[in-house]
């Protein structure tokens, strides 16, 4: 028996699109309800959406209907960045100081739509020389990181990330040590799968994503000041009006 190939029809593309995007909203809302590496499920399907690899199309590609002009950012910094903390906020959770995304509080939310490729290779983390962009992050996760694969070794400066480098901390009391604020690298993620989900619902691809913002996360929450969109700038003055 000869193991020919068939081709898949336009439908099925389309299917199999839609499926993608149903993965997404269920890891969000696995890591909406307290289960936060669950998040880390959403990486194939934001692969295989978005990264290009050395064989095959993204996904995105071969579903004609996509506005690649219409892709949600949600992070906001001036033109000569030193330091970006994010589109995440700090938080006190179930005995734990961590990091959530933004999109649970509607007041810490912004946005902006921009076109696919300044959204994919934009940055969402920056602290002096280095940054990592969406693509990045994706690609340290599913690839390194338990998403699709567990690597003996990873990048260092996804392991600064991993470990709390880039992390505030909180203190109780002056001069003493500080404890760091806990899984910044899941909280990005759930921010990048929360832009890309608002992304496709203003196409009218999905209907039913919830934001999060009554979750058991934020519901847990008993951290008294929030801070997002931290942001240090050169120059004298610096207005925020840089989305990717």
């Amino acid at each position: 028996m000869v193991n020919r190939k068939i081709r898949r029809s336009q439908s099925e593309y389309y299917d199999a699109f839609i499926e993608q995007l149903k993965f997404l909203n269920y890891a969000a809302k696995l890591y909406d309800n307290g289960e936060r590496s669950a998040i880390k499920m959403a990486t194939p399907q934001l692969r295989t959406l978005f990264y290009q690899q050395s064989y095959g199309d993204i996904l995105i590609n071969l579903i004609p209907e996509v506005n690649k002009n219409k892709f949600l950012s949600t992070c906001q910094f001036g033109e000569k960045p030193v330091l970006y903390g994010g589109s995440v906020t700090n938080a006190f959770v179930a005995g734990k100081y961590v990091y959530l995304p933004s999109c649970y509080e509607k007041d810490l939310e912004i946005g902006h739509y921009i076109n696919f490729e300044h959204w994919w290779n934009g940055r969402i983390l920056i602290a002096s020389d280095t940054s990592f962009t969406r693509k990045e992050l994706v690609k340290f996760i599913v690839n390194k990181d338990g998403g699709a694969h567990i690597d003996p070794e990873l990048n260092e400066k996804y392991y600064n990330l991993k470990n709390d480098i880039y992390s505030l901390q909180a203190t109780k009391m002056p001069n003493m040590p500080g404890i760091p604020f806990k899984e910044l690298h899941l909280a990005l993620l759930r921010q990048v799968v929360h832009e890309t989900l608002m992304s496709f619902k203003k196409m009218n691809f999905i209907k039913d994503y919830d934001p999060g913002k009554n979750c058991f996360n934020m519901k847990n929450n008993i951290f008294p000041l929030h801070v997002t969109q931290m942001t240090i700038n050169e120059g004298k003055s610096a207005t925020p009006t840089i989305y990717y």
